[in-house]
């Protein structure tokens, strides 16, 4: 039954994914809120999807601690492709510090430039970090609204440990902003580079914001700390959840 019920929700999650890419080219033309919300569509289709075909509710905890202006960063843990997007369900309208290969991908790059996402490209004189930096104040200036960073660069399958990359602590001590840290179990329910669905209670939990002042060594070794050890906690959560059910 598991890989039954895995397979409708792929086949249903692909389905209104390219259905939304090629309406997307139709939106081109319209105001960016049409397109903010086409992004914020895939996040419901998707809890919609794994809450009746795959019995996995999603939970969010924490949103007391979401800022309620829009100048701030959000660093989260990275397990799977869920992160991604319900985090566009929750955050108004947020930035998201995206690869550059992106770009290339049709339709799919257009739709991301036209959110205005922030893509590291080189300046001659300036280091990808110095880059990245500049380019995110004055989106940020310019555009005010949460921007969201992975630390680890990459999904991190359960069990591994990735060192967070310098470009989170660069950002948070250049552009002087709060940081909300996410921990998650995400990639426990919906692994990475997988076909399973797990049913259970995934979770995704915003941490109490790391107020600007800090130095880069401080601030990143307690990001590191906070999410990893919350993310360890929901892991073993979610192991329980489990357990019990077979009980």
């Amino acid at each position: 039954m598991l890989y039954i019920r895995s397979l409708l929700s792929n086949l249903v999650f692909y389905f209104f994914l390219i259905g939304s890419i090629l309406v997307a080219p139709f939106t081109f033309i319209l105001p960016r809120t049409v397109m903010f919300w086409m992004i914020k569509f895939q996040s419901i289709h998707a809890l919609i999807n794994l809450k009746y075909l795959v019995n996995l509710n999603v939970e969010f905890r924490g949103t007391e601690n979401i800022p309620k202006f829009k100048k701030y960063l959000i660093a989260s843990k990275h397990q799977s492709l869920a992160e991604a997007m319900f985090l566009n369900y929750i955050i108004d309208k947020p930035s998201i510090v995206a690869k550059r290969e992106l770009l290339y991908i049709p339709i799919v790059g257009l739709c991301f430039k036209k959110a205005n996402f922030i893509y590291v490209n080189r300046t001659k004189g300036e280091t990808p970090i110095e880059t990245l930096v500049r380019t995110s104040r004055a989106s940020m200036k310019k555009d005010p609204r949460p921007l969201l960073i992975f630390p680890e660069g990459t999904r991190t399958p359960i069990g591994e440990k990735r060192r967070y990359k310098y470009g989170i602590t660069a950002l948070y001590t250049g552009l002087n902003v709060p940081c909300l840290p996410v921990a998650v179990n995400a990639g426990y329910f919906w692994p990475r580079r997988k076909f399973l669905r797990y049913p259970g209670t995934m979770v995704i939990e915003f941490l109490k914001p790391i107020e600007p002042g800090l130095t880069g060594d401080e601030f990143s070794k307690l990001l590191e700390d906070t999410i990893e050890n919350k993310s360890d906690e929901l892991l073993l959560e979610a192991q329980n959840q489990s357990t019990e059910k077979l009980n």
